[in-house]
């Protein structure tokens, strides 16, 4: 009898902790077509997890913050921004403002994991500036994460398709893997 009543306290006593800990694991992914690509493995990696996917081909950065407007209260506290691939690498200063206002709408108690980006030069310029904002920005912000996407395909360019933006199956699973990994960090 005793032992019942102590495990029925202990249970107790672990509800509420799981409780409170339930709408932190929220996620929402704000995210183009790479977003897309992950999002079949995404959920598996995040076991427990409630994601919501908000990912179009083509999307551009400066969309980015409305989408997560569009959630208003509702924005969750952990938030995967894929965007930039889309943009004209000779714009930085404009993806400094799509990537500021993304930060603004998070607010400082949310946490945003972007994946930098890896994509041939487009309009005589590499994406090399994109990838110095998101490491600026980053090292100014304790809220926002960097997953190195670059690192991960030099080290498997194997996973690259034909327009050397896109990756093949394997890509997406260890993007999806690398993503969770640093959503999993936002708690």
């Amino acid at each position: 009898m005793r032992r019942t009543s102590a495990l029925a306290l202990i249970l107790a006593l672990a509800a509420p902790a799981a409780a409170a800990d339930a709408p932190s694991r929220r996620l929402l992914v704000d995210g183009d077509s790479l977003a897309v690509g992950t999002k079949a493995y995404l959920p598996g990696d995040l076991p427990g997890w409630k994601i919501k996917q908000s990912a179009k081909v083509s999307r551009h950065a400066y969309e980015g913050a409305d989408v997560m407007r569009s959630y208003g209260r509702s924005l969750p506290r952990v938030i995967h921004v894929s965007l930039g691939t889309n943009d004209d690498p000779n714009d930085v200063a404009g993806f400094r403002a799509a990537v500021r206002d993304v930060m603004s709408v998070a607010g400082s108690r949310r946490c945003v994991v972007w994946t930098n980006i890896v994509r041939p030069p487009a309009a005589g310029a590499s994406y090399a500036g994109y990838n110095r904002v998101l490491a600026r920005e980053s090292a100014r912000r304790d809220n926002l994460r960097i997953v190195n996407w670059v690192r991960m395909v030099r080290e498997h360019p194997e996973w690259l398709v034909g327009d050397g933006v896109h990756v093949n199956a394997e890509g997406y699973r260890a993007r999806a893997k690398a993503v969770a990994s640093a959503v999993r960090r936002c708690l």
